[in-house]
Order: structure tokens, then C-alpha cells, then sequence
């Protein structure tokens, strides 16, 4: 198309993979134009993302390829437009198969088939280049053979116009029974010469080997049936790659990396300008979510017959947003479809139970404001809406007069649909046929499942295990809804509110440090997997997890060097970063004031200082070369950055012990510091010194600086370092235990 070559095409890592440059032609054009008509930014981004992916993944002039890579994105922020585009792109580079693997249930892989259909616009022109087949191999085996026969011939024919070579584009459900189908129709097929996409949405669900902690349990090699079945499918194919996009990495990133499904490469994807996720919810606009009561959520040993308070007020506040939307018509982002979720629990007589509560409520409430005569019970109803009126005025700026709505709310209620979605009642939406729904449902509801117009969550389950992706795959209150954000509430238990503030945390720390690893041209499979992780998760369910995890938690203890002699280089380095801090700072310490009786051994100098400025002039140039203290300051490293970055200027608390003059300490039979801090030492019932421990700030970050003599060895004015983190900056991590292949 004639303005393919007006887009620069910017790398942004140049140690990938393979040193090809894709192209990207008419199929990514046409995808694109039809989806960014007037948005050449959003347009840009996705190319230049595109790229990237498919620019790791194999060169298709190469005969044998074989690789495994990573796509990154939010929960609901356009992970099948980004596999779509490299669907594409990948077709305009004479990639011959394109698989898709679309989620574990059938209305996953249906949602998914008509997306690509409609937006490959795979049947709205004379012009066809793809040939899509569904679970192919289930019920028409030889006709589906003969497709993808004639099909592959085609490439290899001289002179076949580029237009007639369609690439095949397979969706299969990843499900014990469609992928052997697949399979053992492949593998009746020449498949040399192509080169092939295999793209695993939600890659980190159901394809990872279950059995892995078995087998380093018990020194097996059993291999679950899905996992198994996808090793067989790749085996097929000479050259391929293997794409798994998620929003929750944490398992395909904690598996062993010599596992099969370990990525070697990772592209994070940018979600558009109007994107609201976990970071818009918990930590920009608190205020759209709200705390379910203790008291409103059944448990066994808490159980109600009537309607919770708090769901007839997300009930108020939805149906009065409803008829916000009918007034407004198509104005001021007014999305095509609104909806309420109520996500009680993954067990059926749950929703039975809420579906009555919401039916009943809504008919009654339907009755009361169109009968003029019930007149005390429709005032209560009206004060009900007064107050969803008075919260929706705080966080919309256009809003019409609540005489207005009230007139409206009869009809917006009953032109509501309701719908349980669970394995007895389906999950199929209709979202054609109502302007507003009310879905109530559990694990249908979860991974993959995109709910139109999502206005109103109500979410009155438990966490369970707390596995940290478990949780954030819930989330489906995340997407597009900038436009309405003010419209949107989320209502969680105190428990589920935490985890999800939590989880923003998290996923912002994995991000980062993946994106440092590319920007430093560092393989994937030799990043260190270390992550922030709050100690109420659980980071994903252990039976994928060959290698054990570690925790190591940050805050209101003191963590000491072990070995500050580690070696001869060291000791010079960190004493010149000393001397070189006393000689800066000098000036300004001060002796730390304590009782008069106090021996020199127990008198010290201290200096405040901004943590910007410690951690520039000291915490960032001290060395540590020990593995164990390595490990540990790196941590306590990075909670001081991540401090230092939001607050540059706060205080921090620098002592010299024993006001710089040297300390005498032993070793230990580890080679360790033995006995590193001073005790307490009392006359009668008076503290002359409460021991070197409180020797702190309690509140701010602090640190000791020790000058030691190391007895029965040649170590002298070796500078030590002990660190105290407040429980403001409490932090907690995990990393793998015992995987010895990643430095």
C-alpha cells in the first residue's frame, strides 16, 4: 500500500535473537487502518510492538527454527489485538501457519474465531489470503487435510501469484481432546519449508506441566495432558515459535528455564491512552472502590437470607448509571453496553442465591416506583438513589437533574437483563439485545472472559490461596473505560481490596525489571527472578514449580554485612567510599547524646542527610562481593531506590560507631562477623546503653558504618556496613530457591 514505507520502524534492542527485519505489508495495514482509522500514535505503538515480537521470533527464510517467547500485557488492555497484528505481520513475512490456541472453554475460542474473522477481513474481499479452520480434525479429517495440503502447495509452486498463497490460520481449544486432533492431523504432513506461529493466549493457563513438583519431589519425568500434548504439537514443526501472551507471568517466568515452555525473550506491550488498570483503580482514584462489609459476605460460619446492604447500593449506583447512559445517548463516551458483575464465589447455588436476591429487588423496586400509591416505601427507595445520585455527582462533571433520572429508572431497571453464566447455565452473552446486564457467575467469569460496558463489580468471594495471578486474572473491572471511569465502582472485601493494591505493586516491579533486562540486551533466561510480592500472596499455585521459591522480607529489622572482608579489593573500595562520605559530610555530624557513663566504645557520630544524597554517596558505591550479603543488599538496595525515587528528600540517619575508631570482632566458624552488635550494658536499674540495636531512627531509614579489626587475622580498617528499614518501607520478596542456572 502506498504508505507502508511513511512508517519508521524503530528498534529498540539491536541484540535480539535473529538479525532479520520483518516487513510489515498489506495484511498489517489493512488490520490497522481498519482499527486506528484516525489514530496514527495508537497505530505507530502497535506496529513498532509488532515488530519487535515477530523480530525475535524465526527468520522464515531459515529451515529450522525453535523458540519461545514472553508477551506482556494488562489484565483487559488488548492482548488480542497485539496476537492479531503479529498474526498479520506474520503473513506479510510468508509465514504459512498461524495457530492460535484460545483459551480452555468454548466460548473463549468462539469469541476469539469471530474477532479474527472480522478484523483480518477475512471474507470481505475477492482477494482471500487466509484459510481459517476451527478444532480442525474433529469430525472432517480427510477434507481438512486436503485444505492444508493444497494450500502449502501453493508456496511452493513457481509462479503462484503472491496473492493466491494464503497462510493458514488455525484456532484450536487448548482441551485434552482438540489438540491430539490437531496433532495427529499435522502429522500426516510435509511441514518443511513452513515456517509456523504458534500463539498460546493465556499462555500461563492449563499448559504448564502440573506434575513438575511432583517429579522434584519423587525424581520423575510424568508430564501433565495438556503439557504434554503442546510438546507434541511443537515437535511437529521444523520451524516455529511459540508465543504465550498473559497478563500474570509469574508462573512461565518461576518454571525451570530449561523447561520447554520457559520464554527466551520477552516484549512488554503499551496499552492505549484510555486503558484504566490496576493503577487508575487502587492508587489514582481510590474512591471507585468500595469496602463490602464483613457482615455483607456469607461464609460458613455467617450466613443471611436477605439482601446485603451493600449490593442494593451497587445496585442503586448501576441502575442509576444505566439511565445516565440512555440520557446521553452516544455523547461523552457513552459506551454501546452497560453491565454489572457479581462475582460471589465459583460455586453454583451461590449464584442461584444472588441471582434471587437481584431479580426480586429489581422487580420490586420496578413495582414501587411506577405505583404513585405506595408512597412511604417509594420514598425510602428515592432516599436510597439520593445518596448513588450524591456519590455519582463527585466523580462525574456532567450529570443530569436527579428529577430527570428518577423519571427514567423504571424503565432502565426493566429493560435490565439478568444472567447467570456457569457450567449449567452456559456463558454465552447476548449483547445485542440489552443495553444493560447483570452477569453473575464465578469462573466464567474469570481469565479471558471480556464483559461489555463493565460498569458496576461486586465481588463478594474470598481470596482462597491468594496466588498473586489467580487474583489479578478477576479483574475484570480493568479495560478501556477511561471515557466512563467516573461511572465505574468496584466493590471488594478488605482482604480483596489489599491484595489488589498489592498487586499493582507487583506487577509494576516485574515490568520494570523485564524491561531492564531487554534494554540491556540480557537473554531472558538468564534474568534474575526476583519480584516484590506482599507475604499475603502466594505467587502461583506450586504444582507448575519445579524449583522452590525464597521470601525475603525488608523492614523493622537490622540486616548486617556477614563478610565485609570478602576480599582485598573490597576492602580497599568501601573504605574509600567511606572516606570519601566522612570527608563530604563531616561537618555536619554530630555526637549522638546518651548518658554521661557511657564508654567510648558506646559513643558515636551522626549525620542527617537526604536519602537522595545517601544513596548517592554511600549505598550506591559500597561494594558487597559475599554471595549471601550480595543477595541481601541487593534487596535492601532496591527499597531504597524505589524510596528514594518517590521521596528524594527525606530524611535518613548515617552513624559512625565508636566515632570512627576501630572495633574489635571475631570470626565465626562460616568465616561470618560473630557477634556484630554491642549488647546493652545497665548500672542498677539505669540504661547506660541500650545496645547497638537502638542505636536508630526508628521511623527513618538508618545506617552504621563500623571500622573493624578482625582478630587472629591480617584484616584491619575493614568498613562494615548494618542497615535498618523503617515498617513504613516494609517490604517482601520472592525469588527462586534452588535454580542455580540464573546468576
Amino acid at each position: 500500500m502506498s504508505n507502508t514505507e511513511n512508517i519508521n520502524i524503530i528498534e529498540e534492542n539491536s541484540s535480539t535473537l535473529d538479525k532479520w527485519s520483518p516487513k510489515h505489508g498489506e495484511e498489517t495495514e489493512k488490520l490497522l487502518d481498519k482499527l486506528f482509522a484516525k489514530d496514527r500514535v495508537s497505530k505507530q505503538k502497535v506496529i513498532s510492538e509488532t515488530y519487535d515480537i515477530l523480530k525475535m521470533c524465526g527468520d522464515p527464510t531459515n529451515k529450522e527454527n525453535k523458540n519461545t517467547g514472553l508477551v506482556l500485557g494488562y489484565v483487559q488492555s488488548g492482548k488480542t489485538l497485539s496476537f492479531t497484528a503479529l498474526a498479520a505481520m506474520a503473513r506479510d513475512n510468508n509465514y504459512r501457519i498461524v495457530i492460535i490456541i484460545a483459551g480452555i472453554a468454548t466460548n473463549l475460542i468462539d469469541q476469539t474465531y469471530d474477532r479474527l474473522l472480522k478484523d483480518l477481513s477475512v471474507n470481505d474481499s475477492f482477494v482471500r489470503r487466509w484459510t481459517m479452520l476451527k478444532n480442525p480434525g474433529r469430525k472432517s479429517l480427510i477434507k481438512e487435510k486436503r485444505i492444508i495440503k493444497e494450500e502449502l502447495q501453493k508456496w511452493e509452486i513457481p509462479g503462484t501469484p503472491d496473492s493466491d498463497k494464503k497462510t493458514l490460520l488455525i484456532t484450536v481449544m487448548k482441551q485434552k481432546n482438540n489438540l491430539p486432533n490437531l496433532i495427529s492431523l499435522l502429522r500426516e504432513i510435509n511441514l518443511v519449508g513452513a515456517p509456523t506461529l504458534i500463539i498460546d493466549d493465556e499462555g500461563d493457563q492449563a499448559s504448564l506441566n502440573t506434575r513438575a513438583r511432583q517429579n522434584a519431589n519423587n525424581q520423575e519425568q510424568r508430564r501433565s495432558t495438556i503439557y504434554r500434548e503442546l510438546g507434541a504439537l511443537r515437535n511437529i514443526f521444523p520451524h516455529h515459535t511459540y508465543v504465550q501472551y498473559t497478563a500474570t507471568p509469574q508462573a512461565l517466568l518461576f518454571i525451570n528455564i530449561s523447561d520447554n515452555l520457559s520464554p527466551n525473550f520477552v516484549q512488554l506491550l503499551t496499552p492505549g491512552e484510555k486503558y484504566t488498570g490496576g493503577q487508575a483503580f487502587c492508587k489514582d482514584n481510590k474512591y471507585l472502590i468500595r469496602t463490602i462489609p464483613h457482615e455483607d459476605i456469607i461464609r460458613d460460619d455467617h450466613d443471611f437470607d436477605e439482601i446485603p446492604d451493600s449490593l442494593q447500593e451497587a445496585l442503586c449506583i448501576f441502575f442509576l448509571s444505566v439511565s445516565i447512559g440512555r440520557k446521553l445517548g452516544d455523547d461523552k463516551g457513552n459506551p454501546k453496553n452497560r453491565s454489572m458483575m457479581i462475582h460471589p464465589s465459583q460455586y453454583r447455588d451461590g449464584h442461584d442465591r444472588y441471582y434471587d436476591w437481584v431479580r426480586t429487588t429489581k422487580a420490586n423496586w420496578e413495582k414501587v416506583m411506577l405505583d404513585k400509591d405506595r408512597v412511604e416505601y417509594r420514598l425510602e427507595i428515592i432516599q436510597k438513589y439520593e445518596k448513588a445520585y450524591e456519590d455519582l455527582k463527585v466523580s462525574l462533571s456532567e450529570i443530569p437533574s436527579f428529577e430527570t433520572l428518577i423519571q427514567d429508572l423504571p424503565y432502565s431497571m426493566k429493560d435490565t437483563s439478568i444472567q447467570i453464566l456457569n457450567s449449567e447455565y452456559g456463558s454465552e452473552v447476548d449483547w445485542n439485545s440489552n443495553y444493560s446486564t447483570i452477569l453473575i457467575g464465578g469462573q466464567a467469569m474469570n481469565r479471558g472472559f471480556t464483559v461489555e460496558g463493565l460498569t458496576v463489580t461486586y465481588m463478594p468471594r474470598p481470596a482462597g490461596v491468594g496466588n498473586a495471578d489467580t487474583i489479578q486474572q478477576r479483574g475484570r473491572f480493568f479495560g478501556y473505560k477511561k471515557d466512563y471511569l467516573g461511572h465505574c465502582r468496584v466493590y471488594l472485601d478488605l482482604q480483596n481490596k489489599h491484595l489488589f493494591e498489592s498487586y499493582v505493586d507487583h506487577e509494576e516491579d516485574v515490568r520494570r525489571k523485564l524491561l531492564s533486562s531487554k534494554k540491556l540486551g540480557q537473554p531472558l533466561n538468564e534474568m534474575k527472578r526476583r519480584f516484590l510480592l506482599d507475604e499475603m500472596f502466594s505467587l502461583t499455585r506450586n504444582n507448575v514449580l519445579s524449583d522452590p521459591t525464597e521470601r525475603k522480607s525488608i523492614g523493622s529489622k537490622w540486616d548486617s554485612l556477614k563478610v565485609p572482608h570478602d576480599s582485598e579489593k573490597m576492602i580497599k573500595t568501601n573504605r574509600k567510599v567511606y572516606d570519601d562520605f566522612v570527608k563530604k559530610f563531616g561537618a555536619q555530624f554530630s555526637e549522638d547524646k546518651g548518658d554521661n557513663d557511657r564508654t567510648d566504645d558506646q559513643r558515636h557520630y551522626v549525620v542527617k542527610i537526604s536519602i537522595k544524597d545517601l544513596f548517592k554517596n554511600l549505598f550506591n558505591d559500597f561494594k558487597f562481593t559475599n554471595y549471601e550479603d550480595l543477595e541481601n543488599m541487593a534487596i535492601i538496595r532496591e527499597v531504597i531506590f524505589k524510596h528514594k525515587e518517590k521521596y528524594p528528600m527525606e530524611e535518613s540517619f548515617v552513624y559512625l560507631m565508636r566515632k570512627g575508631k576501630m572495633r574489635e570482632r571475631s570470626l565465626n566458624s562460616k568465616d561470618h562477623i560473630k557477634a556484630y552488635f554491642q549488647g546493652r550494658n545497665n548500672k542498677g536499674d539505669r540504661v547506660v546503653y541500650p545496645g547497638d540495636k537502638s542505636i536508630k531512627m526508628k521511623d527513618s531509614i538508618t545506617i552504621q558504618l563500623m571500622n573493624l579489626d578482625i582478630k587472629d587475622t591480617d584484616y584491619k580498617n575493614v568498613i562494615s556496613m548494618a542497615v535498618w528499614i523503617p515498617q513504613k518501607m516494609a517490604q517482601s520478596f520472592i525469588s527462586k530457591g534452588s535454580d542455580n542456572e540464573i546468576s
